[in-house]
């Protein structure tokens, strides 16, 4: 997963991205629509990166959050940030596809971790530590991309994220790509087939699953001119992915 430590280079134009991307608020508002409610539940937020999602959850009223990424200069800004605040967030520098279990968590949040699994094999790790850091009937709730998403019908550009090439790898796509950002943002991602995700899914035990596609809001669609969303709706990159234990 070599290219999570990409974010070790990107720093703070990550947090830039997400303040200015257009596709961030579709992003957070169906993740949190996906979560519910959080109040009084442990949650374990993987590929936290600066710890946005977590500090959100906390502040929703989530008994326990832990955030865990491979970067540490995002783990440093994370700690930052919820220290400036006074959260009890505890946050881990750890691969995911080899981190020890950090408990029973009722729910494990994975905005954008599964999309940087380099084979198939890191995929079902990746699905395997969700298990393992979760309690019977527990749920993840996860943001990836959209294995139906393909560059030939359109980039993504205005929305935040180019996408430089395709190129077919181990049975799915190595995706070279960047975060609009000044200077641009480089890293990579890794697109897996649904049939990929549902394997992954089954062999590390959960017993149930559902795609969630993003959601626009009214207050989204009403900001920006007339058609922008529709080759996001069209062809979209990202999607929501919701596993219970």
């Amino acid at each position: 997963m070599s290219s999570f430590t990409a974010y070790d280079a990107i720093g703070d134009r990550f947090e830039v991205f997400t303040d200015t991307a257009s596709q961030r608020s579709v992003e957070t508002e169906t993740f949190f629509h996906m979560v519910g409610d959080i109040k009084g539940k442990s949650v374990l937020d993987l590929a936290c990166g600066y710890g946005y999602f977590g500090r959100e959850l906390y502040r929703r009223g989530a008994a326990r959050v832990v955030g865990v990424d491979i970067s540490a200069a995002m783990i440093d800004l994370a700690r930052k940030e919820s220290a400036q605040h006074n959260e009890a967030i505890e946050f881990h520098v750890a691969n995911v596809c080899d981190m020890p279990v950090m408990g029973q968590f009722e729910r494990v949040t994975a905005a954008w971790l599964f999309n940087y699994a380099q084979s198939t094999a890191e995929l079902d790790a990746m699905f395997k530590a969700v298990a393992d850091n979760m309690q019977a009937g527990g749920k993840l709730i996860a943001y990836t991309v959209d294995p139906s998403f393909r560059l030939d019908d359109g980039n993504f550009t205005k929305y935040g994220v180019h996408v430089k090439s395709e190129n077919a790898h181990e049975g799915g796509f190595r995706c070279p790509s960047e975060f609009v950002t000044t200077p641009p943002s480089e890293f990579t991602f890794y697109r897996w087939s649904h049939e990929d995700y549902e394997r992954a899914i089954r062999k590390a035990g959960f017993s149930d699953y559902h795609w969630q596609r993003p959601l626009i809001s009214q207050a989204n669609r009403q900001k920006f001119p007339e058609g922008y969303w529709g080759d996001f709706e069209r062809n979209c990159l990202q999607t929501g992915l919701v596993c219970t234990l």
